[in-house]
Parts: structure tokens; sequence; C-alpha cells
């Protein structure tokens, strides 16, 4: 009797299993079919804090809050541009026209309307000819380099977070005078723990230099070269 009892509990405990991995195997054929599938993320998973090593380790650094821009907040644009670009032209034009034209008659009053005249001195005509070539060459080179650095105001903070940026500068020595003025928009990602960004990340970028003194008045061209440059007769 014991040993039937026996049997019938060791029975019932394979099937028990059997049964429990039925439905294991239920549950991860389902989630492979994707009925029920794990949720995902495209974002990298945060990084995993521990708040006893950051508060007495000496070496350990917290996450930095999170810094909010407003409007009159002051930035840093660190001016870096380079520009440099090389043309070159060739340009070959002719023209010619060849005119010739010959008078057989003309009217003069006649009793009653018109007629014909003779000609007695032999017949007008025209005779002309014109002949124009143009070979123009043009070589141009130029290299512009501009490094600067320029405190901007937020001017505007964009729904989306970006941030409108307006600043202007004045430079003074004896006589010459440089203003600088600059515009964009860059995004708070792009500013650095020192509160600066590169004129590279922000965008619209505007920069307009003025200078004024003895140096630019005797460096700057005359009006009547910029009146035959204007009208170019050659």
């Amino acid at each position: 009797m014991k040993s039937y009892l026996m049997v019938l509990v060791l029975l019932t405990m394979v099937m028990d299993r059997g049964a429990s991995a039925q439905i294991s195997s239920l549950g991860a054929r389902e989630r492979s079919q994707g009925q029920n599938p794990p949720p995902t993320s495209r974002e990298a998973p945060l990084p995993q804090t521990n708040p006893t090593y950051e508060t007495h380790s000496w070496i350990a650094f917290g996450k930095p809050p999170l810094r909010a821009y407003r409007i009159h907040d002051l930035l840093t644009v660190i001016v870096r541009q380079q520009r440099q670009f090389e043309v070159e032209a060739d340009l070959k034009t002719q023209k010619k026209w060849d005119i010739r034209s010959q008078l057989e008659a003309f009217f003069k009053p006649a009793a009653g309307g018109l007629g014909s005249a003779g000609f007695r001195r032999g017949k007008p005509n025209i005779d002309y000819s014109f002949n124009n070539k143009l070979d123009t060459k043009a070589d141009t080179s130029r290299e512009d380099k501009l490094t600067t650095r320029i405190s901007v105001k937020i001017i505007d903070v964009k729904p989306n977070g970006l941030l409108v940026l307006e600043g202007r500068g004045r430079i003074q020595h004896d006589d010459e005078v440089s203003t600088i003025t600059l515009t964009g928009t860059c995004r708070k990602d792009d500013i650095t723990p020192d509160n600066t960004v590169l004129s590279t990340q922000v965008a619209d970028l505007d920069i307009a230099i003025s200078n004024e003194g003895a140096v630019r008045a005797n460096s700057s061209r005359g009006w009547i070269p910029k009146l035959i440059d204007w009208i170019k007769p050659i």
C-alpha cells in the first residue's frame, strides 16, 4: 500500500512540473511572436548612481544639474571663421557685322502727285563693316580669417528650446574705431560648462564688422574709381 502511495505522489509531482514548464514555454512563445512584446526604448539607459559613493568618495562627481536659460542671460561666443576661395575666368567674344545697301531711286513731286527721280551723280550707297574681338581673363584669390570672442545676450527663448542671440562690441584705439555685431541661434546642448559656444555651432550666423578712422579712409576707393567701376566702360 505504501509503495502504491509513493508512486502516486511521484506521478503528481511530475505532472505539476510538466504543466508549469508548458505554461512557461507558452508564455515565451507568445512573447517571441509579438503578442506581448517587451517595452523597448531608443534612448540609452540612465547610468546607475550610488548616493553613498557620491557622498563619501573623493573622486566621485554627481550629475550636474541642468541649467535653465532665460532672456537677458549672457553667453560668450568664440568666433573662429575662416574663408578661402579662388576664382579663374576666361572670356572670349567676337562680333562681326557687314552692311551693304544701295538706293536705286527716290521720289520727287510731280504734276498731280509724286514721281521718281534719278541720280545724276551716282546712286547713294552704304558700305559698313564692324569687327569686334574681346579677350578677358580674370584670376581672383582671397582668404579671410576672423578670431575673437564676443559676449552676447539671449533676446528670445523659442518653444523648442533654441536660444536667439544678439551681441555688439566696440573697440576704439586713438582715431580707429571697430564695431562688430553678431546675431544667430544656438542650442542649449552646445553651450559648454564655462558658458561659451563656438560660432560654428550658431545657426543663421550674421557677423558684421565696420571700421572707421584714418586707415579706413586712406585704404578705401574714391568716388571716381567707384563711378568708373559702376559704369564699366571697358
